[in-house]
Parts: structure tokens; C-alpha cells; sequence
């Protein structure tokens, strides 16, 4: 598994092992749009055949939220170069907020399968 950026208190834990990238945590840092930046060039770098992306975030701001928007804009151009990319929004029940978050961004993203998925804590 290679860390591609260490959580802190207010930014996700990001990595990837495979063909799977990882985010988890918090994301509410000062320079998100800068630290999404990053790691979108750095995805789109990236030799793969294949991406399944899994978001598991316990909370983030609204300028998280853009950023995340950006983020999975970035998955759909992948997609369409012929590599598939599949998301999955982790979720838990007790956070309606998270859960809504997730039907807002499958709603924007139709290029690529968006799946929720309900975690029990």
C-alpha cells in the first residue's frame, strides 16, 4: 500500500493499493483547493487499468465539497480515456448529511458508476 498523503485532524487519509484510492477521514484543511489539486494530477498520472475509488469520510466542508466535485470530474476524463472508474461513497446511517452528499454527487457524476454504500459502526 503506498500513503499518498498522511491523515491529520483535518485532512483524510489518502492511499492506494492496486487499482484502489483511498480517502478517509476528515477533510476541512485551509488549502483544499490546493492539497485536491495535487492529488488530481497525481491520479491522472498514474498507470492503471482500472480505478475503484472509495470515499470514506466522516465529515467535510464546503470547500472540501468543491474540491470533491473536481475530483470526481477528473475520474469521469479517465473514464473516457477507456480506463473504468468506479466510485464508492461509504456512509453511515447515523449521518443522513453524509448519505445526501453521496445522492448529490451520483446525481452530478452519470459518466461512472456512483455507488452508496451503508456501513454499520
Amino acid at each position: 500500500m503506498e500513503i499518498i498523503c498522511e491523515n491529520t485532524d483535518r485532512s483524510p487519509l489518502i492511499t492506494i493499493e492496486g487499482d484502489e484510492l483511498t480517502l478517509r477521514g476528515r477533510s476541512y484543511m485551509d488549502n483544499a483547493v490546493e492539497f485536491y489539486r495535487n492529488l488530481i494530477a497525481r491520479v491522472g498520472g498514474m498507470k492503471f487499468e482500472k480505478l475503484d475509488v472509495v470515499v470514506n469520510l466522516e465529515y467535510f466542508n464546503t470547500s472540501s465539497s468543491k474540491c470533491l466535485l473536481e475530483l470526481f470530474h477528473s475520474f469521469e476524463k479517465i473514464a473516457h480515456d477507456g480506463r473504468p472508474v468506479r466510485v464508492f461513497w461509504y456512509h453511515s446511517p447515523d449521518c443522513p448529511d453524509l448519505e445526501e452528499a453521496g445522492e448529490d454527487y451520483r446525481d452530478l457524476v452519470t459518466t461512472i458508476p456512483f455507488e452508496l454504500v451503508e456501513v454499520q459502526k
